[in-house]
């Protein structure tokens, strides 16, 4: 099956993504990596009137250590903890977890950012990331 038409942007900043969500239709969805919501949308799981491309926000794909907390964007690949592109201040647990998501093509398109919103209680993130204690911020306009 193939997805029903909707519109496709590609914000270039937190700044135009958060007004543009502000505006967007009801229904919208966000996509990076697309592993879980491509085949939703295959499936007609989901049928958006648009999708919000996020992959094109630096602030999204950022992963860097503040004090001695790991910040990690909703853009970060399974493949960029994987490979060791990304601190890992657990002595390696992130990159093990990492490499046991699907397998090399899921992990280089797949988002820590798409594993956690969609919360499958199966996923490994999920799982992995609520043992280690930690917690999620989610931008939004002030």
């Amino acid at each position: 099956m193939k997805p029903a038409a909707f519109a496709w942007e590609r914000p270039d900043s937190l700044p135009a993504l958060l007004a543009r969500l502000a505006e967007a239709p009801a229904g919208v969805k966000l996509i990076a990596g697309g592993q879980s919501l491509g085949p939703m949308l295959n499936l007609r799981l989901v049928e958006p009137a648009l999708i919000l491309d996020i992959t094109g926000v630096p602030e999204l794909r950022d992963a860097r250590v503040e004090g001695d907390t790991l910040v990690l964007g909703a853009c970060v690949t399974h493949a960029d903890i994987e490979d060791g592109r990304v601190p890992d201040l657990t002595g390696g647990a992130l990159r093990r977890v990492a490499a046991a998501i699907a397998y090399r093509p899921v992990r280089n398109r797949g988002t820590i950012g798409g594993s956690l919103v969609h919360a499958d209680p199966a996923a490994d993130w999920v799982s992995a990331l609520t043992a280690l204690g930690a917690e999620v911020e989610i931008a939004g306009r002030s």
